[in-house]
């Protein structure tokens, strides 16, 4: 038995078997062909995944009654998880059992598992080329099998995109149901098809195709009210006659089959979102009964071009009903099972308003503010003349008494000394005019005298002035001139600005909307950008009555008196103050804004 000769399928009648590749018996056909090529293959097991959903199953076995069968499976298993030809001995006996798998693409589609008597190295190479070579046969029907299931696909496709695009042309609901019926009675050949939707929980038909003469019968259209409304409650599809395959309650079908004598149904549901809202019944000879290919083209018209429909006419419900449809929705998962989230949330919400409604909190007026000096003190220069010193510049803290700047006096002096002059001069003049007795000349002497001691005074004043000191412990709050030292400045020039370093005040803005819920000796706390973890009690001292235009919004100019100097305080730092009016509900404080709102524009369309 060293021959294994490879050869074709040596009867008219097995090659004609394996040639019809749509036939059941196919596989069982094939095995026993590829076990009758060697006498020393006893048994032989195939199985095959023809859907390429990853399930294998069992396709044939050779012979039927083997005892082997056990065996085969668990090598096929093992080939399966290894993806690689096996051959196994067994512990008894001269057996062995040879397992080899079949690729179609680079996918694993079948196993061969045969059981034969031990071969040498030799022997088992022809044996994997025998199945390999016979293997052929098998890949070409999963490929034939694969490319029909593809056309399939496609012409299901192009059916499906056909009938989304004809219902979308039809300017309204009705017309676009009709045409939609027609469409599924032409590509499933049906004698009647009747489309229904679900209404207050009851199906209801709404549209039936052109092509019967009967569908206005009461009874017939009773019967056929309650199989689609058998399909709704089910939400499945329903064949009659039954498969036996498919358990399903079909009571309502059998009834319209028999009331139109033993005609072949086939009911789809329309579903979306898990939402069933209608259902089609489809109605033909009982010789053509409904295959599962048609089925699944009927459901992917159904999903399709059924939701399509639908939302047509959802469009074209009233408002009314579209409101009262989402209500009723939105209720239904509320109060029916599951949408877990939805409910917390709810719950969540109604307890946060009872909250809000029942419990009062502090209403305060938040304002934008800023520390401000209590009073601003100008440094000016008190006559025109050249700077001569600038000991300090904006920033610096100053105790008081502190030379702030100096002018230059020589000039001054000088004037000083001429005048001290021209006082002695006068002074001869006018007691030599005295000792003379010249009357005349002695009251100009004097005029002289007099002229020049104010001339001294003034020059005296100005001298003393040219030293400006602090008033007051400050800070500087502008000025800086240190570059300008030598240059001429003018008379009533401001040098620097001062403002007391320990005495404070709060200026804050307050919205216009809530000006009138402020009033004096009202307190609140202050909490600065720069000591964001520190709050400073104030309260308020005076409400400007004018108004201000402050980043881009009308505003009100408050003051306020802190009720102590902290020492962290300084001008110019700004934050966030809040006024407390008084304790009110929170749902009250927390809407306020938007009721004011609303009144407005009340008074404004309908006031």
């Amino acid at each position: 038995m060293n021959d294994l000769s490879l050869h074709l399928p040596d009867t008219i009648s097995q090659l004609d078997s394996l040639l019809e590749m749509d036939n059941e018996s196919w596989h069982s056909v094939w095995l026993s062909w590829l076990c009758e090529q060697l006498p020393k293959i006893s048994a032989g097991l195939l199985i095959v995944d023809e859907a390429l959903s990853g399930q294998f199953r069992a396709c044939a076995i050779w012979p039927i009654d083997t005892e082997q069968a056990a065996l085969l499976h668990d090598a096929a298993e093992q080939t399966l998880h290894k993806q690689q030809a096996l051959i196994i001995s067994l512990e008894q006996g001269n057996d062995q059992i040879g397992s080899y798998p079949v690729f179609v693409n680079n996918t694993l589609r079948a196993v061969v598992s045969v059981h034969f008597t031990r071969m040498d190295e030799a022997g088992l190479n022809k044996l994997l080329g025998l199945i390999e070579f016979c293997s052929a046969w098998l890949e070409l029907r999963l490929n034939r099998r694969q490319l029909a299931r593809v056309i399939q696909n496609e012409q299901r496709q192009r059916i499906v995109i056909d009938s989304v695009a004809k219902v979308l042309q039809e300017p309204d609901f009705d017309h676009a149901a009709l045409r939609f019926v027609n469409l599924l009675g032409r590509h499933l050949n049906a004698e009647r098809v009747v489309l229904g939707f679900v209404k207050n929980g009851n199906l209801h038909v709404h549209s039936e195709s052109d092509s019967s003469g009967h569908s206005k019968k009461h009874q017939l259209i009773k019967l056929t009210t309650l199989a689609m409304q058998e399909t709704v409650d089910q939400q499945v599809a329903i064949v009659w006659p039954a498969p036996e395959d498919r358990d399903f309650v079909t009571l309502a079908h059998q009834k319209l089959a028999e009331e139109e004598g033993k005609r072949s149904l086939m009911s789809i549901p329309l579903v979306e979102q898990e939402l069933c809202f209608g259902a089609i019944l489809f109605d033909r000879s009982p010789e053509h009964a409904f295959s599962e290919q048609e089925r699944v083209t009927a459901e992917a018209l159904a999903n399709f071009s059924g939701a399509v429909l639908e939302e047509k006419r959802q469009a074209n419900m009233p408002l009314y009903r579209h409101a009262l449809r989402s209500f009723r929705n939105q209720l239904s998962r509320l109060l029916g099972p599951g949408f877990l989230v939805r409910k917390v949330t709810l719950l969540c919400t109604v307890i946060t308003l009872v909250f809000l409604c029942f419990v009062q909190g502090a209403y305060t007026i938040s304002a934008d503010s800023v520390i401000e000096g209590a009073e601003l003190r100008a440094i000016v220069v008190p006559f025109d003349g050249y700077l001569q010193r600038a000991e300090v510049r904006a920033g610096d803290s100053i105790p008081e008494g502190t030379l702030i700047a100096e002018l230059d006096t020589r000039e001054l002096r000088l004037q000083r000394i001429s005048w001290l002059s021209q006082q002695a001069t006068a002074k001869r003049q006018y007691e030599d005019a005295l000792a003379k007795q010249e009357r005349a000349q002695v009251q100009i002497s004097k005029a002289q005298m007099q002229r020049a001691q104010a001339e001294i005074e003034l020059l005296d004043y100005q001298i003393s002035q040219a030293r400006m000191a602090a008033p007051f412990e400050a800070l500087v709050v502008s000025g800086d001139i240190n570059q300008r030292i030598g240059s001429l400045v003018r008379q009533g020039e401001v040098l620097f600005e001062l403002s007391p370093s320990e005495r404070f005040r709060l200026a804050m803005y307050i919205d216009e909307f809530r000006i009138n819920d402020v009033r004096q000796q009202q307190g609140g706390q202050l909490v600065l950008s720069a000591l964001p973890d520190e709050k400073f009690p104030f309260v308020v001292t005076r409400i400007n009555p004018m108004t201000e235009i402050r980043d881009g919004a009308t505003v009100y100019r408050i003051e306020a008196e802190l009720d102590n100097q902290h020492e962290p305080l300084r001008v110019g730092l700004e934050g966030v103050a809040k006024i407390y009016v008084d304790d009110r509900l929170l749902v009250s404080i927390w809407t306020r804004a938007f009721r004011d709102w609303l009144k407005l524009q009340y008074w404004r369309f309908w006031g």
